[in-house]
């Protein structure tokens, strides 16, 4: 099966392109706001250095969030209108899943951290054997100060151990890495800053051929309303009214996300 992965949910734009499993090509920017100018002409460089055709591609997985509004948007809307146009199965990952993949095999305690903007962030919270992470806390939008809060009580608690340190990674820990170091957290590096196209390709795949393909198009995890809408609503003089779902989201429930539990394996 030849997948393609789409990752636009940070501010890194990212695709890559596997075939039976296995990692062909793939590119990454940190594109800021112009995810829309750069996936598809990053898409179609990727399928023509690898000798690909529109036909070629069997499967999508996409980052369904929570990150970036707009970024998600872009991601969502390209993956859903390519497996609607042609019928291919698609499959959506959470960003934090995608950020904490590359530590599968570490031992101990792990948190994905995005950046939320507005003072909040997006996170996480796993644990690791060796072998895998398993999801022991699942995804919430806080102030980095709950998160802190939270994860200094851990470190002070039953599920704390000895061995390695608890750590942080995604551009969220970078930004609050003093908070989150007060708070007993190792915190990862720039390079450990982002999901990648290919953690998203790599859960996709295995979402795909141990569950089958999902009823439904990949919907976003939002967690909380785009920051355009809530400035909207505080400015002077207007009273907020609670607004409908959007069409097309979903909660963290819906078919086609991670569940309590999720693991991480290879």
């Amino acid at each position: 099966m030849k997948l393609l992965a789409i990752e636009t949910a940070t501010r890194r734009v990212g695709c890559a392109l596997w075939d039976s499993g296995e990692p062909v090509a793939g590119f990454s920017l940190v594109a800021g706001q112009r995810h829309a100018e750069v996936l598809m002409p990053a898409v179609d460089h990727l399928c023509r250095q690898a000798g690909w055709g529109p036909g070629h591609i069997e499967a999508v997985a996409v980052d369904r969030g929570p990150g970036l509004f707009t970024g998600l948007r872009v991601g969502l809307a390209t993956a859903r209108a390519m497996a609607a146009a042609r019928g291919l199965p698609a499959v959506g990952v959470s960003s934090l899943d995608a950020l904490a993949y590359p530590h599968r095999r570490r031992p101990g305690l792990l948190v994905a951290v995005v950046d939320a903007r507005r003072g909040e962030v997006f996170w996480a919270l796993y644990r690791g054997d060796g072998a895998e992470l398993r999801e022991l806390r699942p995804p919430a939008v806080s102030p980095p100060e709950t998160v802190a809060g939270e994860l200094a009580a851990l470190a002070a608690g039953e599920l704390a151990s000895a061995g390695p340190p608890l750590l942080a990674v995604g551009d969220g820990a970078r930004r609050y890495r003093d908070a989150l170091s007060l708070a007993g957290a190792e915190v990862g590096g720039p390079d450990e800053m982002w999901p990648s196209a290919d953690a998203v390709a790599a859960l996709g795949w295995a979402g795909l051929t141990e569950a089958g393909a999902p009823r439904e198009l990949p919907g976003p995890l939002y967690l909380r309303q785009a920051d355009v809408r809530i400035g909207w609503e505080e400015v002077s003089g207007r009273v907020a009214r609670p607004s409908p779902p959007e069409p097309g989201a979903r909660s963290y429930d819906d078919a086609g996300s991670a569940r309590v539990g999720t693991r991480l394996g290879a």
